[in-house]
């Protein structure tokens, strides 16, 4: 005959060990059945963590049994999907349901996991209890690990992470032996450090995203040449500035004359420096340029004025870097502060038109 409202003192063993490891169907009603369970798992695997939490609940279900009737039970998962565990304990409990009508459940659980089944257990009975077996770690460990497991399971199998945790590392290993087999072994660490440089360089600047917007738009492949392009040239003017820098008198004068020395040398960076910058900026504006006459004025007369200005900037910027060479100049030529003004006067103006257009259009 079933049992009135009785207490179910439950033991969940969520990765069912309990099956794998002993080969025990479940649910394993009874405190002699369960017992026998229990030893046939640690006799398995003796240190198993649910082998304990069954004799705890043992433990448990004595207590509780001098004052209420009540009964103990052990429900398995799955090892290989939470899903299908989750969907086996259910089965189970309503098999529970329906042998012994309990109205309360006390959980022992050896852990977070196998309390994750908690919602799962109140859709047939309160839970009054969670009592806690912990044996070969505490709870705190436990989490970490979880966690731990989480982080690496995405960086290994997602792919928005693995390609810096797995793959960026592995191209370091690949070159790295390339060149120990080759007579550049010399300049294998210098080449490592380049890959990690990019790679750092890339997420940090979240160059990756970027490019893969980029790859949305009809122009892609116009906009990555011209980009690419840029940034040859600017990299070839930063390669003839360092030469010219350190061929600068200037340059072993540092022990000297300090201050003035690195004034000038930042004066030698900005005049070389200055031509292949301003071409390569100048190369961006005429694409976008070439891009925004097919979509709208406003995007065409933006770029428009930024080249203007550009181009209107760089007497007065290869002035600055004059100066910084030559100190004991001391007058600034007028059309070189004209130019400059009228530079900031067009970006100015286009931004105010721009903004009292956008005013304008906007509905009241």
């Amino acid at each position: 005959m079933k049992e009135e409202g009785l207490t179910l003192v439950l033991i969940v063993d969520r990765d069912n060990d309990i099956g794998e490891k002993a080969k025990l169907e479940t649910p394993i009603v009874g405190a002699d059945k369960v017992i026998e369970a229990g030893k046939a798992l640690l006799m398995a695997d003796p240190e198993e963590a649910d082998g304990n939490a069954i004799f705890g609940g043992i433990k448990v279900y004595n207590e509780l049994s001098k004052q209420e009737r009540c009964e103990v039970a052990v429900v398995g998962g799955d090892k290989d999907s939470t899903l299908r565990a989750d969907t086996k304990i259910r089965k189970e409990l309503a098999k529970l349901k329906e042998m012994l009508n309990y109205k309360d459940v006390v959980l022992v659980s050896d852990g977070v996991e196998d309390e994750a089944v908690v919602p799962i257990i109140l859709s047939y009975a309160p839970v009054r209890s969670i009592v806690r077996i912990v044996v070969k770690h505490s709870m705190n460990i436990e989490e970490s690990y979880i966690v731990l497991g989480k982080y690496l399971k995405m960086a290994i199998f997602d792919s928005r992470y693995s390609k810096y945790f797995l793959g960026v590392p592995g191209l370091v290993l690949l070159v790295y032996a390339f060149l120990y087999m080759t007579p550049f072994s010399n300049i294998a660490g210098y080449l490592i450090a380049l890959i990690i440089g990019l790679a750092f360089i890339v997420r940090g600047f979240n160059l990756d995203n970027a490019v893969s917007q980029m790859r949305r738009s009809p122009y892609f492949t116009v906009k990555f040449l011209s980009v690419i392009s840029s940034l040859l040239i600017i990299l070839i003017g930063a390669i003839k500035t360092v030469e010219v820098v350190v061929a600068s008198p200037m340059f072993q004068q540092l022990s000297v004359a300090r201050l003035q020395a690195i004034g000038g040398l930042a004066g030698v960076v900005i005049i070389t420096l200055e031509p292949y910058v301003w071409v390569a900026v100048g190369l961006q504006l005429i694409v976008n340029m070439a891009i925004a006459s097919r979509r709208s004025r406003a995007a065409l007369l933006r770029e428009l004025s930024l080249l203007l200005s550009l181009t209107l900037f760089y007497l007065p910027f290869y002035y600055v870097g004059f100066l910084l060479i030559n100190p004991e100049v001391s007058a600034i030529p007028l059309v070189t502060i004209i130019l400059g003004v009228l530079a900031i006067a067009i970006i100015v103006i286009y931004y105010i038109i721009f903004d009292y257009l956008r005013t304008k259009n906007e509905p009241s």
